[in-house]
């Protein structure tokens, strides 16, 4: 046979079976500039809550907190390009680039502000990037055990400035979760694992850009953190753990009326062990919001 026609047919062959095993998207799929971002919205009522994850997950893994809020009030989360059911995007995969993107697919999307934002870890960077670009669209916030924008001076952790994707790199703590994919499709999951690695690539520039970005407007702001350790053995780790939580301490200051509580049966991944403390965080930040624009 043709070596040509082997591949063709082995293209073929893969590509069929990935799209048998590719679960039906839950929310719907919009261009953003030649290619599409999926976002899945429930529930009714304003102000609107949208949800960035944490690296390495997808929209599935917020069901739990989705639903949650949903019985109150609409809550959207959209799958960052690569993940779930989204479209590989351009690179680099920095957080100027994923606000951008937002903007775009809530447009796109026809969903009018005022917006409640919710990041967890890494989602954190990209939804004060479109918080500072946008202060008139957003009348509160939670943060999720969410990124610091100098947590890797502070760590001692130097990232590399143009990653080749030939080895991995330690940024982040190792989670007690890491059975959390387990039962999610094995597409989903290596989505997610290649995703993850090209917002890695560029992590040294969208802390900058954080950094740049530091201004929120004064609204109402949650800012849930883990009670269990990451880092735990020797003392160079407890104090590692301990940077974490001074950083989370700072998160709290970026604005006047802000919370700080802790999920105590946690570790990072927050959204799958207590869901149920960011649901409450998020109706916190809504009623709050409410309160100050009862025309909202």
């Amino acid at each position: 046979m043709n070596r040509l026609l082997q591949l063709f047919l082995l293209i073929s062959i893969s590509s069929a079976s990935i799209a048998s095993e590719f679960p039906p998207a839950p929310g719907e799929r919009y261009d953003v500039g030649g290619y599409q971002v999926h976002i899945y919205c429930v529930g009714e009522g304003s102000p609107t809550v949208i949800v960035d994850v944490g690296l390495g997950d997808d929209s599935t893994d917020w069901l739990p907190v989705q639903a949650g809020v949903s019985t109150n009030n609409r809550i959207c989360v959209f799958d960052r390009p690569g993940y779930g059911w989204s479209d590989f995007g351009p690179q680099p995969r920095n957080s100027m680039r994923i606000a951008y993107e937002l903007e775009i697919l809530l447009a796109r999307a026809e969903i009018p502000p005022p917006y409640v934002m919710v990041g967890h870890s890494f989602g954190g960077y990209n939804i004060r990037v479109f918080t500072a670009n946008h202060p008139e669209k957003v009348t509160g916030m939670v943060l999720v055990d969410a990124s610091h924008e100098d947590q890797y001076d502070r760590f001692q952790i130097s990232l590399p400035q143009n990653y080749n994707r030939r080895s991995n790199i330690l940024v982040l703590p190792k989670t007690s979760g890491g059975e959390k994919h387990m039962n999610k499709p094995r597409v989903l999951r290596e989505r997610s694992f290649h995703a993850a690695r090209a917002e890695i690539s560029s992590l040294s520039q969208s802390a900058e850009q954080v950094q740049q970005h530091r201004k929120l407007p004064n609204i109402p702001l949650v800012i849930v953190s883990r009670g269990k350790p990451e880092w735990f053995g020797d003392l160079s780790q407890q104090t590692r753990e301990q940077t974490w939580t001074d950083l989370q301490q700072e998160l709290y200051l970026l604005s006047n009326k802000s919370q700080h509580v802790f999920a105590n049966e946690s570790g990072h991944d927050i959204p799958q062990q207590q869901p149920q403390i960011i649901i409450d965080a998020i109706n916190n930040v809504i009623e709050q919001s409410r309160s100050q624009n009862p025309e909202g």
